[in-house]
């Protein structure tokens, strides 16, 4: 096992692994699957993917690399206005879910792009399940106009 390993299979049925630079964790699935998370950049991702199939065939392991795929890139903003979430929800209840009690942000289910957003009162919005970096700009620009609708006054 490599240092930076750590293995607990009543907690967790993957090795999971970690290295400083990109900045990442892999998941090393017994299917030989792997899931990295963290990297900033989809270049970093690939490179970071490359670098933990090279430490896995170090310790002994055959490897090949191939069928790498981004399945969610991950983008946040802040819109620097505060958002109106209980009259967003009510507007859009075909693809919103807003429950304060039980999370403090708006749940906006983009059909087109497949994106779901986070929205919050203080005007940060998380943006996930994009499959492609453009599927982030393009709901982006599809939520602000109705961001500005709902902006605190």
């Amino acid at each position: 096992m490599a240092r930076n390993a750590e293995y607990n299979p009543k907690r967790f049925a993957a090795v999971i692994m970690r290295i400083r630079r990109p900045k990442t964790t892999a998941l090393i699935f017994a299917s030989g699957k792997m899931v990295i998370t963290g990297a900033r950049s989809e270049d970093r991702s690939k490179y970071a993917a490359r670098k933990y199939a090279r430490i896995i065939q170090k310790i002994g392991f055959s490897t090949s690399f191939n069928e790498f795929k981004l399945q969610n890139i991950v983008g946040s903003c802040d819109v620097k206005f505060a958002i109106r979430l209980e009259g967003l929800a009510l507007d859009h209840s075909k693809f919103s879910s807003y429950e304060p009690e039980l999370f403090p942000g708006l749940i906006y289910r983009m059909a087109k792009p497949k994106v779901v957003l986070l929205i919050f009162v203080s005007g940060k919005v998380v943006l996930t399940g994009a499959k492609d970096r453009q599927d982030i700009y393009d709901a982006f620009e599809s939520i602000f106009p109705v961001l500005m609708e709902f902006k605190k006054s």
